[in-house]
């Protein structure tokens, strides 16, 4: 009896985190204070075999087979839109990769070209893109939470 009241437990649980997953076509962009913010976010889909995940969403790949989360920003050093800067700068994410016989894992990616990329379960996962584009009224404070990502999966 015990065993059984175990197995419905743990097939709701799964049940309802599967319901909770966000398609990532019908995904809605964060609105910031700053309409030229906005506007920097992505309008067309994303290409083949790459995902597109707000801050603290989580998807499975069927394709990929991947349970992949957008945990959050870690840092945004960019040169701000509306500012002149010496150096372009980069920005830091944090995302947990899991596969269906395998615990979660985090990996740290950046923009800067030799830190964009890693490999897990034979996939290489490359952050391509990163939105929206930061300006000197709009800083990384401000955005946090409101962060969309690009991954592509190989």
């Amino acid at each position: 009896m015990k065993s059984k009241i175990f197995f419905l437990a743990v097939s709701a649980l799964i049940f309802t985190q599967c319901a909770s997953q966000k398609k990532s076509e019908n995904l809605k962009m964060p609105i910031t204070k700053s309409e030229i913010v906005n506007s920097t976010y992505p309008t067309e889909k994303p290409e083949n075999g790459t995902i597109r995940l707000v801050e603290k969403q989580n998807i499975f790949s069927e394709e990929n087979k991947l349970n992949i989360t957008f945990v959050k920003t870690i840092e945004d050093s960019r040169c701000p839109m509306n500012a002149r800067c010496i150096t372009a700068g980069f920005a830091t994410v944090e995302i947990e990769v899991m596969s269906l016989h395998s615990r979660p894992r985090k990996f740290t990616i950046s923009t800067q070209e030799n830190k964009n990329s890693f490999v897990f379960g034979g996939k290489k996962i490359t952050l391509t893109n990163i939105y929206p584009s930061n300006s000197t009224d709009v800083g990384f404070d401000d955005l946090k939470g409101k962060y969309v990502v690009d991954l592509k999966i190989e």
